[in-house]
């Protein structure tokens, strides 16, 4: 695999520059007390990896703070601000179209990191309007729908992934949102934890299912991005 942090600076002036960068977005965030805090970074990592891995496009290093958006005051959430998450991603864009690689795929772990990412890019189009850029969440773009916070379906994937967990301490909480876009979870509700829905069902043979369908959907999507200039 061709994974840029353990290459000496030759082996990466070598590389392809019609290759697409991978790059793993995550959040170290809150998701109830049955899961570690690690959720949205490990599952960024290991579709990132295996899709490198298994299309040979060039695994970048992981952005583990991401946007900590309606979670951000609960406890084990460690974040930025929407203005800091666009202002990084620009610059490592930049980083990387300045040495020439001007796909870059971002895989996200948490949805919230797609908005500011995305607006990221239009400040890379002004310098380098070539640049081809993609943000995708592994569920939610890969044909894989119903996922809601620390809920049945996250947590599968979680327990899949082999992310910390501790089952006997899950509980079930539906938060009810109002019409309107909150600005904090926790304001909102500071019971449910970042829960929302029913994890004690989780089942991790499911997980395994809908991991297997994300990396399919996500290899596809990566190599109509090697295949295309």
């Amino acid at each position: 695999m061709k994974e840029w942090i353990h290459l000496t600076s030759d082996e990466v002036d070598q590389l392809n520059r019609s290759l697409p960068v991978i790059i793993p977005l995550g959040l170290t965030e809150a998701h109830g007390p049955h899961l570690a805090v690690s959720v949205d970074t490990d599952a960024a990592l290991y579709f990132s990896r295996r899709v490198a891995d298994e299309t040979g496009a060039i695994l970048a290093p992981a952005v583990q703070y991401g946007f900590a958006d309606e979670m951000a005051e609960y406890p084990g959430t460690l974040g930025v601000t929407a203005t800091t998450y666009m202002a990084v991603i620009t610059d490592i864009c930049l980083a990387l179209c300045k040495k020439g690689f001007m796909k870059i795929i971002f895989i996200a772990g948490h949805g919230a990191n797609k908005i500011p990412c995305e607006m990221a890019f239009y400040k890379v189009w002004e310098q380098f309007p070539m640049f081809k850029g993609v943000c995708w969440n592994w569920w939610s773009d890969c044909g894989i729908r119903g996922i809601h916070h620390a809920d049945k379906g996250e947590t599968e994937v979680a327990l899949a992934l082999g992310t910390t967990a501790y089952m006997e301490r899950v509980k079930d909480f539906k938060v009810q949102k109002p019409w309107y876009k909150i600005r904090s979870r926790y304001a909102l509700d500071p019971r449910s934890g970042g829960i929302n829905g029913n994890p004690s069902a989780a089942d991790i043979e499911t997980g395994k299912t809908m991991v297997e369908q994300a990396a399919l959907a996500l290899n596809m999507k990566v190599k109509e991005a090697i295949s295309n200039y």
